[in-house]
Order: structure tokens, then sequence, then C-alpha cells
């Protein structure tokens, strides 16, 4: 297998000042951007919106077998037991793994949610076993995105759903401000919805739905930055100006439309 940054995507996440960040700043739940209607809204209220919009998309029924692919601290996993499905997670990274399971058993869930350690290029899962597929904001970190929509299309059951979503690069964008903000993540930027389009149907998908957000994004960091701009306890200072410094880059290349996110849902053919 080619090289795909899995090992540097565990290390970040791995790091105590990162995990640190997830959890007091982001929210610690659901540790992807958040869907905003008002911009009243907490980001881990928001986080929690687009899960349930992810979802909702994506049609799940009860009793869907899940497998989150990339599950961070499991708020995804818990939300899918609550609508009855049976839900499955892994994850690149220990410490997400750790706090995810701790979670579940907190929530009384850790006996319906199995969370593992792996890697979403090489899904230990044999073919045709789940309905569904969940992925988000985790494909950014993958240097060999189509193997990722490769092995999610092999361990769906026919008429199976992929549902995804992720930070991408804007249509026209400077890739040198994209690629400035997303070095705290160690991966750079070039990737479309439409590149995303294309990968999912070379796998064999058919797409079915798209929507692109970039005011969420745009709203979500400017939340964060504002959340550092006072002490965050529990957070060591440095860290959260390293942090802070590295959301700035975020919000200038948000700022001039580079970055954007989107949501997508795909269907592998009965």
């Amino acid at each position: 297998m080619s090289d795909t940054n899995a090992a540097a995507a565990a290390a970040y996440y791995d790091t105590g000042e990162v995990a640190d960040f997830y959890r007091l700043v982001w929210g610690g739940a659901d540790i992807h951007i958040g869907r905003y209607e008002t911009g009243q809204e907490s980001i881990a209220q928001a986080s929690a919106a687009m899960t349930a919009h992810l979802l909702d998309l994506a049609a799940l029924k009860p009793g869907d077998r899940v497998l989150d692919i990339a599950c961070g601290y499991g708020g995804t996993l818990r939300m899918l037991a609550e609508r009855g499905c049976r839900p499955a997670g892994i994850d690149i990274s220990r410490v997400c793994v750790e706090e995810a399971r701790r979670a579940n058993a907190a929530a009384g869930l850790g006996d319906r949610i199995t969370v593992s350690l792996g890697d979403f290029h090489a899904l230990d899962s044999d073919a045709a076993t789940w309905d569904a597929v969940i992925c988000q904001e985790a494909i950014i970190h993958s240097t060999d995105r189509p193997q990722v929509f490769a092995e999610a299309f092999r361990v769906l059951k026919p008429d199976g759903t992929f549902a995804f979503s992720d930070i991408l690069t804007a249509q026209g964008a400077d890739l040198d401000l994209v690629d400035a903000a997303f070095a705290r993540l160690g991966v750079r930027g070039g990737a479309t919805p439409r590149d995303y389009i294309d990968m999912a149907t070379a796998a064999g998908f058919n797409v079915t739905v798209v929507q692109e957000r970039p005011a969420d994004i745009a709203t979500h960091y400017d939340k964060l930055a504002e959340r550092l701009s006072r002490p965050v306890p529990g957070l060591d200072p440095q860290a959260a100006a390293r942090i802070a410094d590295s959301i700035a880059r975020w919000q200038k290349a948000l700022a001039g439309a580079n970055i954007t996110w989107a949501c997508f849902v795909a269907h592998k053919p009965g």
C-alpha cells in the first residue's frame, strides 16, 4: 500500500495539547465542523446538530449496522445507538479510541458500541458487511483518498450508504493560503468537492447528495478564535497561543473563500 499519512494523523490526535484542545474548546464529543442556523449555537451544540443532519441525510433505519471509520470521541456512535442503529467505530488514534470507549460507557452504551483501533485505508471487515459507513472530516488526513472510498465500497452491502463530510479546497482557491491553514494537520490542500464526487464515483458509488456549507466552517473557526482569546482552564497557555495562531491562518483562508466544507451521501448499487 502506498504511504497514506496514517501514522502522522495518529500522532496529531494523540498529542496531549491537541487532545486537550478538542476536549476543552471544540466540545469533546463531536470533533468536526458544526451546523449553525442562528450563529448563536455553542460549538458543542452545532457539532451535534451537524452529526444529526448527516445522519438524517443518510436515512438510516433502526437496526442498521453502521461503521464509523474515523469515530473520534464517539459522539456520532452514541447518536447512532440512540437512533436504534447497531454502530461500531474505528479510529487511527489511541487517544480517540480510549476517549470514545470511556464516553460510551459513561452514557450507558458501552455494551452496544464497539470501538477499535484501525485504519480506514485497510478496514478489518469482510466485504458486504455493513448497511452504512460514516466518515466525518477525516479523509482530509489521507494522502491516498481513493483507497478510503474503495474500502468503504468494499465493506458495504449492496444498496449500502456511505455518508461523509470533509473540509475541502474551494474551486479557484489560493493554495498557499489553504496550505498554511492545513499545516497544523500535516496535510496540503487541493481536493475540491468535485474531486470527492469523482473519487466516490470511481470507487463504484452513485452520489445522490452534495451540500456545500462554507458559512458553517467560517462561523465555527470564528467561535474557536473567540474562545481561545480568553484563558481556557486546563489548556496550557503556550499550546493555546500556538493553536490560536493556526486558527488565525484558517480565518484568513476562509475570509477569502479558499476553504469550503461539504457533506455527501453515496450509495453502493444493489
